[in-house]
Parts: C-alpha cells; sequence; structure tokens
C-alpha cells in the first residue's frame, strides 16, 4: 500500500457542502489539540462520507459492462479496462485501490481516536463508530469484489508496517464485513433533516445482502431483504411514490426509496456528471453511451422480449417498457429544457447536430443517457442531483433472486417485487403484470433481465455479470449501437462499436496495482497476471 494513503495525517480539509453533512475546514487545528470537543469527532466522521464513491467512477463504472461504451480518457481509461487491453499498471485499477484506502484511512482514524474526545455522550459515540465501521466495510466491499484477497487494515498503521503488509484472504475479509454491518444494525432506522444522508440502520442491511449476494449465501440474502420488506426492520422504506423517471430528479432527492447515497446540492457541492451523459446541442459530450444491447433487454409493454412477433426493427422504441426512455436518449426522445420547453433529440445517421459520429462530442452508439438528467443543472451541467448507491428497488430484485435460487418463488412474491416494479414503471398489460408459470429456470431468467432495466446506469452490472459467471460471455465480442444499414451484411446493420475482451482464467478479478507492488515486495498477485 502506498504509503501516501496509510500515513496518520490529519487530511479533514474536505468542504463537505451540502445540507445534511456540513464539515468546515479544519487544517488549522493540530492532531494535539484536534480530539478535545465532541465536534472534533462529528467533523472527522462527515469527512468520512464524500469517499462512499466518487462521481466520475460512479457513472463511468457501467461503462466496464455491456450496458455503455465511454470513448473518454476520463474515468480513469475504463475503455482500457472493458476491452480487455489492460495490465497491473492500468489507472483505473490503481485509482480504485488508492481511493477505497484512502476512504478506510479516515475511518480507522475516527475510529482510533475517538475514545479520546470528551464529553461525547455514549449514544452519539456509538452512532458515530457504528456509521465509520458500515463506511469502511463498504470500502472493503469494493476492493474484495474487485481484487479478492486484499490487506486488512483496521488501525492506524506507520510507514514501516505499510511496507510488510500482507494481502487477507477473502474469507477473512467478508467475514469483517459481515460482522461491521451488522454492528451498524445500531443505527436508527432515518434521521432528521439535518443528518439526512448517513448510513441507516436499512442500509447497513440492504449492503449486507449485496455483499452475500455476490457469494451466493441465498437463504441470507432473502432472510434479510424478508427482515426489510416484510418484517419493516428498517422501518419505512418503500418505491418512490412517483414515476420510474421523477425518482432520479433532485427535486425527489433522499426519497423513501433511497436507503444509501452520496449528498450533492446546487454551488456548494456539485457533481459534473451531465456533461458526460447528455447531447452536444445541450452542452454535453457522450463520455458514456449506452450500448444497444442495453436497450434490445428492455422488454415490451406486453410483456415480452424483441424476440416477440410484434416487435418491429424498423420501430424499435414503439410499446417499450417505459423506463427505456426513464434511463436512455435515443432517435427522437424529447428533453425538458430550462423555461419548461422541450426539445426533440435526434441521433439516427445524418439527422444533426446530435446525430450519431456526427462528430467527437457525439454519441458513437446512437445512444444518451437521461436516467440522470437535471434541466436545473448550473449551465446545464453542474448539477447538485445525489448519486444513489442503494435504493429499495435493489432489495426487491435482491429477494427476487434469492427466492427464484431457493426455488421458492411463486405469486406472493412475484406481486411484492417484479410485478410492483412493473407497476411503478408503467406497465397496465396484464400479459405483463400477472404471475407467468414458467419453469424456475425461466423465471430467473426474467428476475436478471429486470435487474438489468431497473438498474441500468447505476453502476451494478459489472458485479452482477461477475458473480453469474456471465461476464466471460457478454463481454467478449462487439459492442454495438444503433441499426444504421452502413454495413448491412455485418452483424445485421448494428454498427460495431467496441471489440470486447474478457479472459475467464484471470478478468474476474483485477491485478493488484503494480505501483502498490513495486513499493510492498510482500503483496502477491491475482492468478495469471
Amino acid at each position: 500500500m502506498k504509503t501516501k494513503h496509510i500515513l496518520i495525517l490529519l487530511i479533514m480539509s474536505i468542504f463537505w457542502g451540502c445540507e445534511s453533512l456540513d464539515t468546515p475546514l479544519l487544517d488549522k487545528e493540530s492532531d494535539i489539540s484536534y480530539w478535545d470537543k465532541p465536534d472534533d469527532a462529528l467533523y472527522a466522521l462527515n469527512s468520512c462520507y464524500p469517499d462512499l464513491y466518487g462521481a466520475e467512477q460512479f457513472i463511468f463504472n457501467e461503462s466496464l459492462s455491456d450496458n455503455s461504451y465511454t470513448k473518454t480518457n476520463n474515468g480513469s481509461l475504463v475503455r482500457d479496462v472493458a476491452n480487455g487491453s489492460y495490465d497491473p499498471s492500468a489507472p483505473l485499477i490503481r485509482d480504485v485501490w488508492n481511493a477505497r484506502y484512502a476512504g478506510i484511512k479516515r475511518c480507522n482514524l475516527l475510529l482510533g481516536n475517538i475514545d479520546k474526545v470528551p464529553g461525547l455522550s455514549n449514544d452519539l459515540k456509538n452512532r458515530y463508530i457504528a456509521e465509520a465501521r458500515a463506511i469502511r466495510a463498504y470500502h472493503y466491499f469494493i476492493l474484495m469484489n474487485n481484487f479478492g484477497d486484499i490487506p486488512l487494515v483496521t488501525s492506524e498503521i506507520s510507514i514501516e508496517e505499510s511496507r510488510t503488509i500482507t494481502r487477507t484472504p477473502k474469507d477473512e475479509v467478508l467475514q469483517f464485513i459481515l460482522d461491521e454491518l451488522d454492528f451498524a444494525k445500531i443505527l436508527p432506522n432515518s434521521y432528521s433533516d439535518a443528518d439526512k444522508g448517513r448510513f441507516t440502520k436499512g442500509a447497513a442491511m440492504a449492503l449486507k445482502a449485496r455483499v452475500l449476494l455476490c457469494e451466493s449465501r441465498w437463504r441470507e440474502v432473502a432472510d434479510i431483504c424478508d427482515a426489510i420488506i416484510n418484517k419493516k426492520e428498517a422501518g419505512n422504506i418503500d418505491l418512490f411514490n412517483g414515476s420510474f423517471a421523477d425518482l432520479f430528479k433532485p427535486e425527489n432527492k433522499d426519497n423513501v426509496e433511497v436507503l444509501l447515497n452520496v449528498e450533492f446540492m446546487p454551488i456548494n457541492r456539485e457533481q459534473g456528471n451531465q456533461y458526460f451523459l447528455i447531447p452536444p446541442s445541450l452542452g454535453g459530450y457522450a463520455g458514456i453511451s449506452p450500448s444497444q444491447e442495453l436497450v434490445d433487454s428492455y422488454i415490451l409493454l406486453n410483456g415480452n422480449t424483441i424476440e416477440d412477433a410484434s416487435y418491429n426493427e424498423l420501430t424499435p422504441y414503439v410499446n417499450r417498457d417505459p423506463r427505456l426512455d426513464a434511463t436512455i436518449i435515443r432517435h427522437e426522445s424529447k428533453l425538458q429544457i430550462p423555461g419548461g420547453s422541450s426539445v426533440t433529440i435526434n441521433t439516427a445517421l445524418g439527422t444533426g447536430d446530435d446525430s450519431i459520429n456526427n462528430s467527437s462530442n457525439c454519441t458513437p452508439t446512437g445512444y444518451y443517457v437521461s436516467k440522470f438528467y437535471d434541466n436545473t443543472a448550473r449551465n446545464m451541467l453542474n448539477s447538485g442531483s445525489n448519486l444513489i448507491l442503494i435504493r429499495y428497488a435493489d432489495v426487491l430484485l435482491m429477494y427476487a433472486e434469492a427466492k427464484a435460487k431457493l426455488n421458492e418463488f411463486g405469486q406472493n412474491e412475484w406481486d411484492s417485487t417484479i410485478k410492483k416494479l412493473r407497476v411503478r414503471a408503467g406497465f397496465t398489460n396484464a400479459n405483463a403484470l400477472n404471475f407467468p408459470v414458467v419453469a424456475n429456470e425461466k423465471m430467473q431468467e426474467i428476475i436478471r433481465r429486470e435487474r438489468r432495466c431497473e438498474l441500468a446506469m447505476e453502476g451494478l452490472r459489472l458485479m452482477d455479470l461477475r458473480r453469474w459467471k456471465e461476464a466471460e460471455v457478454v463481454l467478449n465480442g462487439w459492442l454495438h449501437g444503433i441499426k444504421t444499414n452502413e454495413a448491412p451484411s455485418i452483424d445485421n446493420g448494428y454498427i460495431r462499436v467496441d471489440n470486447r475482451s474478457f479472459d475467464k482464467m484471470k478478468h474476474y478479478l483485477w491485478p493488484i496495482p503494480q505501483a502498490e507492488r513495486d513499493l510492498n515486495k510482500n503483496l502477491s498477485q491475482n492468478p495469471n497476471w
């Protein structure tokens, strides 16, 4: 581990300028005088929250999967990792490692010093500790999921120790994460507006379910989700009572569906993801472009896939899952712009400023991203919208998948999960809403498709492909854009965008960054790297 990531430094000069976790600059106090009042513990805890997920890593992560493509160098050269042309020196690999250990260091700093703070009530002290341990568990889950065995650092360590530390077996790291999240169940179910955005009991439970999901521990996943959904152990959590598209609008952030997010607000702390998502006519640059493969995964309004005889390739967006338009900007999409008017976006070949490959700013696939579109963003680019890391819909989908794997998925489970999501999405056709009498294997396929369409562009697709062992299939070969018929004999006229390569013998885990191994010879490497 790099020395700069584990030195005992008081790096608390981040301005966490949102309404819920307001942290002033703290670099004027020395380490000796710092831990002498209750506010110091609060400020130290608040400084841990921005590390949960960097805005660019969050949005570019989806392009590591078959859901989208990135042509830009932003996002630490995600493109190279996505197409398999990377090695242990890859910037993305290094940056994910560095960011997560920097976050862990902040948590360790608080946990190692909170006992010094005088005048801090036991209730607040225990809550702060639980929050920090939950945040630390989140970091370790991301690291474990990407790298397997990793150094488990639970306290501040010296420079000398950092040069000799070894990788901890994954099973030990996994148990540590689960234990941390169990402890975090002491957290409250909700907070007042002044503290919104903090880890709750529900967030800790849902994160634990996600961790166990990746380990195929289906009974435990089902039990945790049942406790959230049916037993209401995490309080009043439900789907957002509005449209699927409105769920992501800034005016609805911190709604009842959100279990965990990274908080932003206009002016003081904004994220600039919108620049990479929207068409150039609105000031954007197609840094992330959804794939034809993602578009094709959305079912028809009658509940069938595009293999259905009613699907017409010449009118591909007619009678489709409403979440398609809520997620993806396609040819003839209408977007509201400031002032209340709307514009029509044309992406088909030769149709104007936003058309496929019309310029270096345009989409190479024929699609842009609408899911996080914020027409109130400053200069149409800088948004105060939050990044949702865990939401109740994911809990429903984890529950559905676990119950299907246990062969316990029936009418009641369908009605409380898939049907509920489809009703919220806007489906009305009985064939899409009624419980399908199909074999269990087919039901699992339906649930996986539902998961992809509901959670598209939210950074979870690569995790799913890895745990399903489907990455070796769908991440090999061409990723496509819209049908242009420029070369109708090749892939039926769908434009080839990126040739992916996924080696199942090594790509299910990333390599340990070479820069870390150069500093610490005790760090072993993953197989076949």
